[in-house]
């Protein structure tokens, strides 16, 4: 009989949306114990995902026999939590953003360089098979010389000004749009076409006030959408190039698109996980809008491991989820065959190092907002 790969959580949130129910489709996994201060959520937790071990504090939880950890908690308890799974010998898995700042980061991937499990961002994309196969066609020459990379990301889910205050309206704990989407779009442009060199950012917050759960009016000191053009630097596959980004979470409908256009095609990743094509010759002449882009969808090639993964996707609440919450199931998959070979690292996927590159390229952003200016990295 296998050994069963033993995961702990620290946090009740996204974790019953996506860590939890993807753990879950795999086989010889146990969800053993779960930290979080609520009782109720903790109880909900545990009761929805067959869990026996609940903790109020996470130290508790640190003295289970786990092989990894996932920390699903808000980014200003990061540093604290992962230094502690780390040094307690487990592998970690930490949510994004990272961490508040620069030197907490750097602090992380100290810690981690010293730790025998390993240290895994959870930037999920990269394991969606659609965004592997852009990388594939990318890497491989398939769309020509990079030109540009381009995307949009209208989301509804802070849109009612009457949502309540919490710490995602507080930057001063790592809340905001660029921290929570402009950090998973930032490790998409790195993954598929290389570093970035400097970033002109513009942040904005639409509704600048919210009500807590105790009546209060506070502050909104995050942002809510944000603007951001980076230029890709020489360790990359675009020097010179440029992507640009505009996010909201307070549209009136949800929308992604993510497009990387090349001296032959233009690929682009839509919300639903589906990989589109269209040929630079497809196109018509002159300036005319009417007609339509030649869109052909590309099918992603799977081994027979990840084909009965997709199939189980298909049929779990991941699915409703969309792209982030799917692209965690193969991730887990590939985290669950590492542990269980004993690899002390996993081949693509984001580590410490990155999750530093990425907060350099946050606070970079940061900074160009105040200044006004580019900033390099």
């Amino acid at each position: 009989m296998k050994k069963k790969i033993k995961i702990g959580f620290l946090g009740s949130g996204w974790a019953k949306v996506a860590q939890a129910p993807a753990f879950s489709l795999i086989e010889d996994v146990e969800l053993s114990a779960v930290a979080s201060p609520t009782e109720l959520n903790r109880q909900k937790f545990m009761d929805r995902f067959d869990i026996r071990k609940g903790f109020a504090d996470w130290r508790d939880l640190l003295e289970c026999d786990l092989d990894l950890v996932c920390v699903t908690t808000p980014p200003f308890l990061h540093a604290e939590m992962v230094t502690g799974v780390l040094e307690s010998g487990k592998s970690v898995l930490c949510e994004k953003p990272f961490a508040l700042n620069v030197s907490d980061a750097s602090a992380m991937v100290e810690v981690a360089s010293n730790s025998p499990g390993f240290a895994l961002l959870d930037h999920q994309l990269r394991f969606h098979p659609a965004v592997r196969s852009m990388k594939q066609m990318i890497d491989g020459g398939e769309i020509g010389k990079v030109y540009e990379v381009r995307t949009v990301v209208n989301l509804a889910s802070r849109n009612r000004p009457d949502l309540p205050w919490s710490w995602w309206c507080d930057a001063s704990k790592g809340g905001g749009a660029l921290g929570a989407i402009g950090s998973h779009l930032i490790d998409m442009n790195r993954y598929l076409i290389g570093e970035i060199a400097e970033v002109s950012c513009n942040l904005s917050t639409s509704i600048p006030y919210r009500v807590d759960t105790s009546g209060k009016t506070c502050i909104v000191t995050s942002d809510d959408n944000f603007a951001m053009m980076m230029k890709f630097g020489p360790s990359s596959v675009a020097l010179g190039s440029s992507s640009l980004m505009h996010v909201t979470t307070v549209g009136a409908y949800t929308w992604f698109s993510f497009e990387v256009v090349g001296s032959l095609k233009t690929i682009r990743l839509d919300g639903a996980g589906r990989l589109w094509e269209v040929a630079n010759d497809d196109a018509k002449g002159g300036r005319s809008l009417v007609d339509a882009p030649r869109w052909k969808q590309v099918e992603p090639m799977l081994p027979w491991d990840e084909l009965v993964l997709q199939e189980k996707i298909r049929q779990s609440s991941l699915a409703v989820h969309g792209i982030f919450a799917v692209g965690f199931a193969f991730l887990a998959h590939r985290i669950v065959k590492a542990l269980r070979n004993k690899e002390k690292s996993l081949y693509d996927a984001a580590g410490f190092s990155d999750g530093l590159m990425i907060q350099k390229v946050l606070q970079a952003g940061i900074d160009s907002n105040r200044l006004r200016s580019w900033v390099k990295i």
